[in-house]
């Protein structure tokens, strides 16, 4: 304790006990002020979220007692702690009410499982799908800012190597999932026919930025499609730059689909299989032709080798600029400026079995194989890094979820795979089903799960 000192006939604390209860008092108003500041921000942020939400809400607003925003944090609240059925998400909202009112005070009641269903049936999938790419749009602006500054969690991920944004498309089928065949309106909402159609699985097309790690948007392959039609459809919602990359597998190798890319100033790596047979005899022919050329201005090659998890991988890229030698194909094929192949040897340690796969592919990049390899690698991300973890940490395979909601969860489980991977935990190597179950057990995890969500908004 300080000593006191008399001064007249008072008792007063000696000059060191004012100084520190002076520095005490600006602490605690400094920390007042910031919490005043960091709640004033967040309020910012739920209201840009509650005004986004509400106007995709078809309802009549008068006759609603949970509003959009309260219906959609209870389901991301459900989805972040692992819950996966509507019955789930309203247990764990119920449980959660509390938490719930620190971020709607005047929230008597969470939401029913009926109320959830009814509500993503409800909202058209096209509405939630704009609603969702303006949120990852502006996620993907915040992930870019935190890497120039230093602070994102993968700060060693390439970002300055010049190799452009590279997005991945590929297709997934929900087994479980049934999306109803008929007809659906610009608005995403079924054209009534007097009676219900057939049902039939649900079947999208997804977009991802693979260094980023985030999926940007989706599209749903309707009924006598396939993604060859979705696919352009997928593209014109995308916002395309020059230096961007678009790889595609093989189904994904249309004519159309080139040009519409190259009319969107990006680039473009598609493989080449038996959906193409002239295109493939060319390629196969052409880079029989140049096998034994060494390499000059036209041919040239990068290979490299990998050892890991039992295996040794050998791959090879050789690649040629003579578009010539695709005879009158080339002229067909808009932008096309490389042409070849990359070959895989994986030899297993244990028992000395080996295999070779080749891939034939086309490019409007330039003739360089270690970008082009680089690039063909990278792009399995969309399966390692968004389809996977959909069906194994997020079982999406086993949703039996049907018609809108089927295609709207989908989208409330991407929202929430994109902040869980971004979401720093003590043990950096913490896998997205262990930052679930936390989310589950520490409701201070879980409330910085969603701050992270709303200051997207």
């Amino acid at each position: 304790m300080p000593e006191l000192y008399k001064r007249g006939s008072n008792i007063c604390p000696c000059p060191e006990f004012l100084v520190s209860l002076q520095t005490v008092n600006q602490f605690i108003m400094d920390k007042v002020a910031k919490d005043f500041l960091l709640r004033e921000e967040l309020e910012r942020h739920i209201e840009s979220m509650s005004d986004a939400v509400t106007s995709i809400d078809p309802r009549q607003l008068a006759k609603v007692v949970h509003p959009a925003p309260v219906i959609m944090m209870s389901a991301l609240l459900g989805v972040f702690a692992n819950c996966q059925t509507w019955n789930e998400i309203a247990d764990f909202a119920e449980a959660r009410l509390d938490f719930l009112r620190s971020f709607f005070p005047d929230l008597t009641e969470s939401p029913s499982h009926d109320t959830i269903r009814r509500f993503f049936c409800l909202i058209s999938t096209s509405a939630l799908e704009g609603c969702y790419r303006d949120w990852a749009h502006s996620m993907r602006k915040s992930m870019e800012t935190d890497w120039e500054e230093g602070y994102g969690q993968d700060n060693d991920r390439e970002k300055n190597t010049g190799m452009g944004r590279q997005i991945a498309i590929d297709g997934k089928t929900i087994c479980s999932a049934m999306n109803e065949r008929a007809e659906y309106d610009s608005e995403g909402f079924r054209i009534p026919k007097g009676k219900a159609g057939a049902m039939e699985k649900l079947h999208l097309v997804s977009a991802f930025l693979v260094d980023q790690c985030l999926s940007i948007g989706q599209e749903r392959v309707d009924c006598k499609e396939n993604e060859i039609v979705a696919i352009p459809r997928l593209l014109d919602s995308l916002e395309l730059s020059q230096g961007d990359v678009i790889t595609i597998d093989a189904i994904g190798t249309q004519k159309q689909i080139a040009s519409q890319i190259i009319g969107k100033q990006a680039d473009y790596l598609f493989e080449v299989k038996g959906n193409q047979p002239t295109l493939m005899k060319r390629i196969e022919d052409a880079m029989e032709a140049v096998e034994n050329n060494r390499e000059n201005e036209y041919v040239k090659e990068f290979s490299q080798r990998e050892e890991g998890h039992g295996l040794i991988v050998n791959r090879k890229c050789r690649t040629c600029s003579d578009l010539y030698y695709l005879g009158k194909v080339f002229k067909e094929w808009e932008g096309v400026r490389t042409f070849g192949f990359i070959d895989n040897w994986r030899i297993e340690k244990r028992t000395g079995e080996d295999t070779c796969e080749r891939h034939y592919f086309i490019t409007s990049l330039d003739n360089d194989p270690e970008r082009i390899l680089q690039f063909k690698r990278k792009h399995w991300g969309i399966e390692n890094g968004l389809h996977w973890q959909l069906d194994i940490t997020f079982n999406e395979d086993d949703d039996r979820k049907r018609k809108n909601s089927a295609q709207n969860y989908s989208l409330i489980n991407k929202m929430a795979l994109n902040i869980l991977k971004n979401q720093p935990h003590k043990d950096k190597k913490a896998s997205i089903k262990r930052k679930r179950m936390k989310a589950a057990w520490d409701e201070d995890y879980l409330r910085g799960l969603l701050i992270s969500w709303l200051k997207v908004f």
